[in-house]
């Protein structure tokens, strides 16, 4: 199930097209060139605390659409639900919901990473009184607190697109 999805309108535009599809060489030997950078956060939200997590991301204000070489954001949650052949079950401890975003290339990305828009969607700068329990989900410190939100730390995972297939109409 995506959750949400942003994305800025004209941002991935193929360079030639063959037939409204894009052009490809490909030799088998050499790696096709990085069209984009995509960054993901894999979170594993406890159970119960659901509605919780998507409502934090749901009220939460974005910078990203102001971020040079800004692309796309999704949240993904998995659909455990799913059936059939090839469909593995989830797993204790599986991410159940994933963030994603998607940049121009990789310095777009680290620009993002290294500037302010970041420390203020993470919190930075924030004062300590500010930083507790509710603002850190899935810290879980202190009794008097909500449970923790997720069972361990995000884990983020990187990747670079090669075969970049996008509509004008969006997703």
């Amino acid at each position: 199930d995506g959750l949400m999805m942003q994305t800025l309108e004209g941002a991935w535009e193929p360079t030639e097209t063959v037939d409204g599809w894009r052009a490809v060489e490909a030799d088998g030997v050499n790696l096709l060139p990085t069209e984009a950078f995509i960054a993901q956060n894999n979170f594993c939200v406890n159970a119960g605390m659901e509605a919780a997590f998507e409502q934090r991301w749901a009220a939460r204000e974005s910078a990203l659409k102001e971020c040079e070489g800004f692309v796309a954001f999704s949240m993904l949650r998995r659909d455990s639900r799913a059936k059939g052949h090839g469909v593995a079950p989830m797993g204790d401890g599986e991410a159940n919901y994933v963030s994603t975003t998607i940049w121009k290339d990789r310095a777009s990305f680290d620009g993002w990473r290294n500037g302010l828009a970041f420390g203020k969607a993470h919190g930075e700068g924030k004062a300590a009184s500010q930083q507790g329990k509710s603002s850190k989900a899935g810290d879980g410190e202190g009794s008097a607190g909500p449970p923790p939100m997720w069972a361990r730390p995000p884990q983020p995972v990187f990747y670079e697109a090669t075969l970049v297939i996008a509509s004008s109409e969006g997703a």
